[in-house]
């Protein structure tokens, strides 16, 4: 049975997690949330991961893991796991701008479906030793007796449960507390919308290995083959442009045939799905027993493929923090350690991702740029190097130091 057509099962009912004290509760099973859940299981603590969908499930997302995430992925043991799901390799992206074309060489990274990695991540976290509940929402209570209360709600219960840590790893906009007025966070107003679907027949024109990324004043949009030859659509679109035109899918179509690329026949009968507002951030990456990572922790814009990235290396950087902040003693250090070391992870990755993302509002500059591009592709390469990079972690930065 294909992995897409498997159903993870949760580990664990509602009533038995609500009776145990858990050292860890991780909420959100995307690939920050699962692998920190793994890293912190195979030290031998006591993990619950949550979700509120059942796997494997769709989600908006380019599914580009580029060379920095499969490192991330070697490092914990799970290098031939892209391999293993059919990762098709990435070997260019084809910028589109005012009816312009560059191809632009790419060295590293794979392009993988979110049913198929998510679900695979999920299915090693599960073999480490968590245990999982699907079809539950989380949200964090109040902290008590050295732990922090977490209700667990289901469509036909509701329980409580002690956790001595939370991560939070909901993806996007998640609101996991209680209290509104705990929600800190901070919307960019520019910022745009996400949206994205998934095509059972790819046109003979989109070519397996290759990005096609069309750039548009209204947006971007984003095309891509997947393992299985379905064709992947993710957009970054402004809000007021998809009321303007009708809806996302015209507004995407529109993208594409402005830019001279083909829009497939099935594009405005497909299945949308979409997202909040993209760029935003947490002001407070960890507070009291709760660390969030991922996107709950902040995000730009898609246009560079980092998020799986992001995610994947700050669920990994967590694990040893979260470890840390078990000892009582040690759990404010842990707080601020995560802080720093949330900043050193992404800080300089997220300012060149925000300034692509600036220069995407300008569609005579990309058009430039793409014309550029065309001539010497290679000019790309120290940006495409950039974002291949291996993370810089306390370890790796320990290691370079001596």
């Amino acid at each position: 049975m294909a992995l897409t057509e498997m159903q993870i099962a949760p580990t664990i009912r509602l009533d038995e997690a609500s009776r145990r004290r858990w050292d860890v509760i991780v909420i959100g099973a995307g690939p920050g949330g699962t692998m920190a859940a793994r890293e912190v299981a195979r030290s031998g603590a006591s993990v619950l991961l949550v979700d509120r969908a059942s796997f494997p499930r769709p989600k908006v997302c380019g599914c580009c893991v580029n060379g920095a995430a499969i490192r991330v992925l070697s490092d914990v043991g799970l290098s031939d796991l892209p391999r293993q799901l059919g990762a098709k390799e990435l070997r260019a992206i084809r910028l589109a701008s005012g009816g312009r074309f560059a191809n632009v060489p790419l060295t590293e990274g794979v392009t993988l479906s979110r049913e198929r990695l998510d679900a695979a991540m999920l299915q090693a976290a599960i073999e480490a030793g968590v245990q999982f509940l699907d079809h539950t929402q989380a949200i964090v209570g109040t902290e008590t007796n050295h732990a922090r209360q977490v209700i667990l709600k289901s469509v036909d219960d509701e329980r409580a449960a002690l956790s001595r840590s939370i991560v939070v790893a909901g993806g996007l906009g998640c609101r996991v507390f209680a209290e509104a007025e705990a929600e800190d966070r901070r919307v960019s107003p520019s910022s745009r919308v996400g949206a994205g679907t998934v095509l059972d027949v790819a046109p003979p024109q989109y070519c397996a290995g290759t990005i096609y990324m069309a750039c548009h004043k209204h947006g971007y949009v984003g095309l891509v083959r997947l393992e299985d030859d379905r064709l992947d659509v993710a957009a970054a679109l402004d809000a007021d442009a998809i009321k303007h035109f009708g809806g996302v899918a015209k507004l995407a179509a529109k993208i594409l045939t402005d830019v001279k690329l083909l829009v497939p026949e099935s594009f405005e009968g497909a299945t949308w799905h979409g997202t909040g507002r993209l760029t935003q951030r947490r002001v407070r990456v960890a507070a009291e027993r709760c660390f969030f990572i991922g996107d709950a922790a902040g995000y730009v814009e898609p246009f560079t493929g980092e998020g799986i990235a992001w995610a994947l290396a700050s669920g990994r950087a967590v694990a040893p923090i979260v470890l840390q902040g078990l000892d009582d003693e040690r759990e404010s250090t842990a707080t601020r350690e995560w802080t720093r070391q949330h900043r050193r992870l992404l800080a300089q990755r997220a300012r060149l991702c925000r300034g692509v993302s600036r220069l995407l509002r300008y569609p005579a500059i990309v058009t430039i740029a793409v014309r550029l591009l065309a001539l010497a592709p290679l000019l790309a390469r120290p940006v495409v190097r950039s974002l291949n990079a291996s993370f810089q972690t306390s370890s790796t930065i320990s290691k370079q130091r001596r």
